[in-house]
């Protein structure tokens, strides 16, 4: 009983199926325009047909699957097998009605080419003939611009020649009237020269004459005062200090002030007027001074040009300390901030040399030689001659100046002093003491007071 209910169901779905495809109205031929419509519109419905056919069949087997297979057919099956076939000669009789349209279409499409094609060559072939015409008379216009152009381009260059040669008449004309006028410029210029030449010859002839004179005069003038100095150094040469030696400790009382110009070998040394402590010198020290200047003028000593005394940049020490470098042979004295006077110096032999810090403790003019035990234990024959000491003067080892270094209020008989080899200045000669030449420890000496701090590097 179920099954047979399943069954008319079945039967009266496939039966309103067929009515509704068979109930459509039929679809006009579709314009020769429309056949791509047409054509899709046929696919779609043949696809829905082909979707619908497979499902019906999908679900007849599954229905048919649970009934028995061997049940024959019935009426309405086959009743719905032949709606089904209908509607498919239908489908392919819309389609082949839709092929036809469309190659009606091609066809139309195919002759409206043919006439554009023949209206695209005829137009073509005017084109060309029109551009041929064209060029012919662009040919002639080119032609006639040439002709034309070659004209004006002639009549340019007879243009420029001429102008050309007016230039260069013009040119000529101004040069000449140039030259004309240099030559009158040149001569005017000559007279003046000459007359301002005369005039200035007559000018430095009036100046040499006043200059001559005035070397007149002060030739006299220094004649005069040279005389006077070298009475003067005769009077202290003759003086006894200088012909015995100087056995006393000689001390110039000294005041800080300007010292006068000075004259004679001191003023080629040191040059000028300088801030230095001047000194009223004791007679004995300006006898034996006088007799060193006079031995040093028959016999100069050539200082070599790095030896001279000069200001250099010098930093890291107060002013007025006294900086000695024992490698490079140079003595500083701090002068300000950033610069010092430097003066050549020779050294202690290897193995005799000091490094430290000391200060002055005296000073002396022409002092005494009394050599130290050490050296005379040393080289006895050398020294121990001297051991109760050698008057200064000009045989003395310690030369014109003395100055005394002390540590701790000791005398350290460490000296800086003068010589009487200056050819030793830059070397390493001497006993522990800092040599000097002469004129040069006299130029320190007057710019170092009594306590000032002197460092041994």
């Amino acid at each position: 009983m179920h099954f047979r209910s399943l069954l008319l169901l079945g039967f009266g779905a496939s039966l309103v199926l067929s009515t509704s495809a068979f109930s459509a109205p039929p679809v006009a031929p579709a314009p020769a325009s429309d056949v791509s419509s047409v054509v899709q519109v046929a696919t779609k419905e043949q696809e829905a047909a082909k979707k619908k056919k497979k499902k019906t069949a999908t679900n007849s087997k599954t229905k048919s699957n649970k009934k028995t297979a061997s049940k024959p057919q019935t009426e309405a099956e086959k009743k719905a097998a032949k709606l089904k076939a209908d509607k498919e000669k239908a489908a392919k009789e819309k389609l082949a009605k839709a092929n036809a349209a469309k190659e009606k279409a091609a066809k139309a499409k195919a002759e409206r080419e043919k006439k554009l094609a023949a209206q695209k060559a005829e137009r073509e072939k005017k084109a060309a003939a029109a551009k041929v015409e064209r060029e012919k008379k662009l040919a002639a216009q080119k032609v006639e611009r040439e002709k034309l152009a070659a004209e004006r381009a002639k009549a340019a260059e007879e243009r420029k020649i001429r102008l050309a040669k007016e230039a260069e008449e013009r040119k000529i004309a101004r040069e000449k009237a140039a030259e004309e006028r240099r030559i009158a410029r040149e001569k005017a210029l000559e007279e003046r020269r000459m007359a301002a030449e005369a005039k200035a010859k007559a000018a430095e002839e009036q100046r040499l004459a006043r200059i001559k004179a005035e070397q007149e005069r002060q030739a006299q003038i220094a004649a005069a005062a040279e005389a006077a100095r070298q009475a003067e150094i005769s009077r202290l040469v003759s003086m006894e200090v200088v012909q015995t030696g100087n056995n006393t400790e000689l001390r110039s009382e000294a005041a800080v002030q300007a010292a006068p110009q000075q004259t004679g070998l001191f003023a080629n040394i040191f040059g000028g007027q300088q801030a230095i402590q001047k000194q009223s010198m004791l007679p004995e020290t300006r006898a034996l001074d006088a007799a060193m200047e006079l031995k040093a003028s028959k016999k100069p000593f050539k200082v070599r040009p790095e030896f001279v005394p000069t200001t250099v940049e010098f930093s890291g020490y107060p002013r007025g300390t006294i900086v000695i470098d024992t490698a490079a042979h140079y003595l500083y004295l701090v002068e300000g901030t950033n610069k010092a006077r430097r003066y050549a110096i020779a050294v202690g032999k290897d193995g005799l040399q000091y490094k430290g810090t000391v200060k002055v403790g005296d000073k002396q003019e022409w002092p005494r030689w009394i050599p130290t035990k050490e050296m005379q234990a040393r080289e006895p024959a050398k020294y121990g001659k001297y051991a109760d000491g050698m008057p200064g003067g000009g045989a003395n080892p310690l030369g014109a100046r003395a100055i005394y270094l002390y540590q701790n209020g000791r005398d350290t008989h460490l000296r800086i002093h003068g010589t009487i080899a200056p050819e030793t200045i830059g070397t390493d000669s001497s006993n522990g003491c800092f040599r000097m030449i002469n004129e040069h420890v006299i130029d320190l000496y007057r710019r170092v007071p009594v306590g000032t701090e002197v460092v041994v590097l």
